[in-house]
């Protein structure tokens, strides 16, 4: 996955995110943050209102990025383990507690 890629996906779920936060996710410098943000921006990939703290950052283009094997199985995990500790019905809990442990297998 790109920086760009990286940037993007983290700006979708974090739309209000500081260059700063950015670039400590990404663990980059926050200046090369802003430079790629910009660059993003100039591309059309993003589109940003406000500034300061009312600063609010809209993709307007996902990336079609191919995520690795692992990386699709991390994510399912994060989101089975989400309903496994939520106060969802306990079928769905012992479901997701299923494909928990069929996926962890696969890695």
């Amino acid at each position: 996955m790109t920086l760009n890629d990286k940037i993007i996906f983290y700006l979708i779920e974090n739309p209000k995110a500081t260059n700063s936060d950015i670039a400590n996710f990404c663990e980059i410098q926050e200046n090369h943050a802003k430079v790629t943000i910009s660059k993003l921006k100039s591309r059309g990939h993003i589109e940003i209102s406000g500034q300061g703290a009312s600063r609010t950052i809209t993709v307007l283009k996902e990336p079609t990025v191919k995520l690795d094997k692992k990386e699709r199985y991390n994510r399912q995990l994060d989101f089975l383990e989400e309903i496994m500790f939520s106060d969802v019905d306990p079928k769905y809990r012992l479901e997701a507690s299923s494909q928990h442990i069929r996926l962890l297998n696969k890695l």
